[in-house]
């Protein structure tokens, strides 16, 4: 099964606009960019229903996919990229059980609920981002490469308010730094006997 779809640029370390992707039934008006389509996203249907299940991404058009699109249909439900296209996937993008409204007609951008990233390009998942709508609202991270989160962020509207770590290794939170609405670091808190009992730390 074959179809003319237009797709939007995608750039690997910003995956979401993939989700256009899903619009395989316009067809492009531009021929050009129609063949580049062609060449560049290799889709995948599924031979019983038709329905689309996967679109090959090659950004960088060296001629090897490095992006995935995992569709159900319009529906975006995962994306996963090779970031340094060493065969080892980087980047993971996950996306609701629920198509936004009017996925059908144009399919809107789709945000994800969470992505994960391999940040030391090894394959082994480092980083978690939690999103709310299009805000992400906390990520979760191993700064140390031993398999334990040790860092903790937590935003509101957008804004990073928290940064929460674990400076002695023993799997919790023992100091935080506390940012104002601009930004800015507004003061230190440090748990020092383990309590979980945060003080403001003097200058």
């Amino acid at each position: 099964m074959t179809s003319n779809f237009s797709p939007m640029r995608i750039n690997r370390g910003q995956l979401l606009p993939v989700a256009l992707l899903a619009c395989v039934a316009s067809s492009c008006a531009d021929a050009a960019a129609e063949r580049d389509a062609k060449t560049r996203i290799q889709p995948t249907y599924d031979a019983a229903s038709g329905r689309l299940k996967k679109l090959d991404y090659d950004s960088n058009k060296n001629g090897k996919p490095d992006t995935w699109a995992y569709m159900d249909g319009s529906r975006l439900i995962r994306l996963e990229a090779d970031e340094n296209e060493d065969g080892k996937i980087d980047r993971w993008e996950y996306y609701p059980a629920t198509a936004p409204v009017g996925a059908g007609a144009g399919a809107p951008k789709q945000s994800p609920e969470r992505i994960e990233r391999a940040t030391r390009l090894d394959g082994q998942v480092s980083r978690r981002e939690f999103f709310e709508g299009a805000q992400m609202v906390r990520v979760e991270e191993d700064t140390d490469a031993n398999g334990a989160t040790d860092k903790w962020e937590t935003y509101s509207d957008g804004a990073l308010t928290v940064v929460a770590l674990d400076t002695s290794g023993k799997g919790k939170a023992d100091r935080r730094l506390i940012y104002r609405p601009d930004g800015s670091l507004d003061h230190v808190e440090a748990d020092s006997d383990g309590s979980g009992n945060f003080q403001r730390v003097k200058p």
